[in-house]
């Protein structure tokens, strides 16, 4: 089986909007913090530019870096909240788990 090459993620209208809106409050927070583009990205062990495609929404960067983000800005403790409730799989036990389908050469289906 040969290297498989990172895919360009088509993200939905809806999506684009949502990733718009938190890459804005990202910006917004660290502008109320007085802090520039450059004293986030030391902090966070990022260079400026990385920092810039965040607040520009741009789905390259990693959840690290939004993580990372997050808590220097001060908002980490937001980030257990986002999924707490799940009204679809309320009615799941978390500790019973799902198995996942095995795939012809015996590996999860991803």
């Amino acid at each position: 089986m040969g290297q498989s090459m990172s895919q360009p993620i088509t993200m939905t209208s809806a999506e684009e909007q949502a990733t718009a809106l938190l890459a804005g409050r990202i910006k917004a927070a660290r502008l109320r913090r007085n802090l520039s583009q450059e004293a986030v990205a030391e902090r966070a062990g990022i260079t400026r530019k990385t920092y810039a495609d965040l607040e520009a929404g741009k789905p390259t960067v990693s959840l690290s870096v939004l993580v990372k983000t997050m808590a220097i800005l001060g908002y980490l403790d937001r980030i257990g909240g986002l999924l707490e409730t799940d009204p679809i799989g309320k009615d799941v036990a978390v500790g019973i788990g799902r198995k996942r389908a095995g795939s012809r050469h015996g590996l999860g289906d991803f």
